[in-house]
């Protein structure tokens, strides 16, 4: 069985924000599809509307952030939203909000499919359940088309982590493997595409409840870790995560504004 019928994809064209789809059951990487497919053109040459959806039903070369690739099996659910950033009303200042409203979205969709299990959000694009790592967000943007964002989203939803490495299976999980229940793919994608759409325009607002709503599942808070800031790596111990989506490291010098990094510690 097809993991998404041709009604599947019917109900989320119909029930989402979504304007175009491409699905594909195996594709190589969503993201690098939606970027080398819809940023590649000016908007009065695109043949095709935002926001737009890159879905497949096996990815078999993921991407993370920097070098990290993302390994995923049959019944997880993987795709990239393409949007426009100028059109959502995002300015360019407020951009780096967009990992982090996508993680918010995430979180409190898979809430409500596992209630009874915790979920928290690792600045800036993770979302662990259990202690373990559930999702992984990629957001990139277009070098030759400013404003086009691509926010890629890998969910462990039906997935099993038995034929992973070791590695892997200590540090990731699946919302199957948490619950021991099974999930529609096609109904969470469109809770999760309705989910980030809402969290998408708070960014282009006043932000409303968001960082005070993303602050509630961070993970690092109060916790001593090391981030690696690409210039530099720093230690220290968080204290939040700020309104404009900064973390706010102490060090043993003072406090820290940190807007981007990878955390190798916590």
């Amino acid at each position: 069985m097809l993991p998404f019928t041709a009604e599947d994809l019917k109900a989320v064209r119909t029930e989402t924000f979504i304007e175009h789809l491409d699905y594909f059951e195996s594709l190589a990487s969503t993201n690098s599809w939606a970027l080398n497919t819809h940023c590649t053109t000016s908007p009065a040459a695109r043949d095709t509307s935002l926001p737009a959806l890159v879905l497949t039903g096996n990815q078999t070369a993921g991407r993370g952030r920097g070098n990290n690739a993302w390994w995923s099996t049959e019944g997880g659910l993987t795709f990239s939203l393409v949007v426009d950033a100028n059109q959502l009303g995002i300015p360019l200042q407020q951009q780096p909000l967009i990992a982090l409203a996508t993680g918010l979205a995430v979180c409190e969709t898979l809430e409500k499919q596992a209630p009874a299990h915790r979920l928290q959000l690792k600045w800036p694009n993770d979302v662990f359940l259990a202690g373990k790592k559930v999702c992984g967000i990629l957001v990139e943007t277009s070098a030759s088309q400013p404003g086009l964002v691509v926010i890629g989203v890998g969910v462990n939803l039906n997935n099993s982590f038995l034929s992973a490495e070791a590695e892997l299976q200590s540090r990731g999980t699946s919302l199957y493997e948490t619950t021991g229940q099974k999930f529609p793919l096609s109904s969470t994608l469109i809770d999760l595409i309705n989910a980030i759409e809402n969290r998408l325009y708070d960014v282009a607002g006043d932000h409303g409840d968001l960082m005070p709503a993303w602050r509630q599942y961070c993970l690092l808070t109060g916790r001593d870790i090391r981030i690696n800031t690409g210039r530099e790596v720093r230690e220290g111990t968080c204290l939040e995560i700020d309104d404009e989506g900064y973390l706010i490291l102490q060090t043993e010098t003072g406090r820290e504004r940190i807007i981007s990094g990878t955390i190798e510690h916590f």
